[in-house]
């Protein structure tokens, strides 16, 4: 691949910028947008669906700041890998992949109503192993960008607010979710795909505590079962599909982890990270560090949906984590 073009058109909202919340969460804007992306023939020309926030990080003038924003969505229309009309693309095997994009910019305000853009964007492609191939497409690039505001006060004349004090405490965050993955195996080197697709379940019980009104941190206790664990197969002739085999105990696909959370939180949005260890487990796959990255998207004061992904060993792709969660 020798180029990557992305075109996006978005639609924003903002609360008023004399808002207390408008305040704390420095002028943060969210909305929906859609992008159109050129690729070589072998991946295509996809389109994606997103939802995206983004905030001031620091200002330097009336005019200048350097702001930060996420995209998070869905892909639609990739040429995906076959192994008779495609067997060029073993990136993408699926031809829906998750859109996830971070951008950080410098906003030239150049009048009442218009800012230039212009920064650089980190674009990462990946359908959670739901289909392999699934290798994952990283684009960096740079990003130019036009913004006109509709209704947006003149930033000298809105009064600056006394904010106030934070007070500490700690809360929990209670997470069920499901999904489905692919696996995948070497055949004398030639990557296979195992048939059929294997389910994944669990939980996360996460206390938190909350150092300001941007960010928390704290343990998490996180259960798994991944019905792709350990299963045993036997290769067969190439035209064939191998048997699968599932393990004699249930438990050898299940695992019960420790790890550490950090969360930054915005209006509507936050974004959950963390890094552990399975410690109850038996030997085998799930044997590992695992990661987490997750959009917590608030429906209510205490109610919220949970989009994440998990990694094991700081590399390798293991599922995708789509459920609901509670604070407690």
């Amino acid at each position: 691949m020798n180029h990557a073009f992305t075109f996006r058109a978005k639609y924003a909202f903002q609360l008023p910028e004399q808002s207390l919340l408008s305040q704390i969460y420095r002028e943060a804007y969210q909305g929906i947008g859609v992008a159109f992306h050129d690729f070589n023939w072998q991946m295509g020309h996809p389109w994606s669906v997103f939802v995206f926030q983004g905030a001031r990080i620091k200002k330097f003038s009336r005019a200048l700041s350097l702001n930060y924003e996420w995209n998070l969505g869905l892909t639609f229309g990739w040429h995906p890998f076959d192994r008779q009309t495609n067997p060029d693309n073993r990136v993408i095997g699926s031809k829906v992949t998750a859109y996830i994009d971070a951008d950080f910019y410098l906003r030239w305000r150049l009048s009442r109503c218009l800012d230039l853009n212009a920064g650089v964007s980190m674009i990462h492609f990946s359908n959670g192993n739901t289909t392999i191939p699934n290798a994952g497409l990283n684009v960096v690039g740079g990003r130019l960008s036009l913004a006109y505001y509709i209704h947006r006060q003149d930033a000298d004349r809105v009064p600056s607010r006394m904010l106030p004090r934070f007070h500490h405490f700690w809360g929990v965050d209670v997470v069920l979710f499901g999904a489905y993955r692919s696996l995948g195996y070497n055949d004398n080197g030639v990557p296979q795909a195992l048939p059929g697709k294997f389910g994944v379940g669990g939980f996360s019980v996460n206390p938190l505590y909350h150092v300001n009104y941007w960010f928390s941190f704290g343990p998490s206790l996180d259960g798994v079962y991944d019905r792709s664990a350990n299963v045993e197969y036997t290769p067969t002739d190439s035209n064939v599909e191998p048997d699968v085999v599932q393990p004699s105990s249930v438990w050898k696909q299940m695992a019960l982890g420790l790890a550490a959370r950090a969360e930054f939180r915005m209006p509507f949005f936050c974004i959950n990270v963390g890094v552990g260890r399975n410690v109850l487990v038996e030997n085998g796959d799930l044997k590992a560090w695992y990661q987490l990255l997750a959009l917590k998207l608030d429906l209510s004061r205490h109610l919220f949906l949970h989009i994440g992904y998990s990694l094991h060993d700081f590399r390798y792709p293991n599922h995708l984590m789509l459920g609901a969660g509670w604070h407690f």
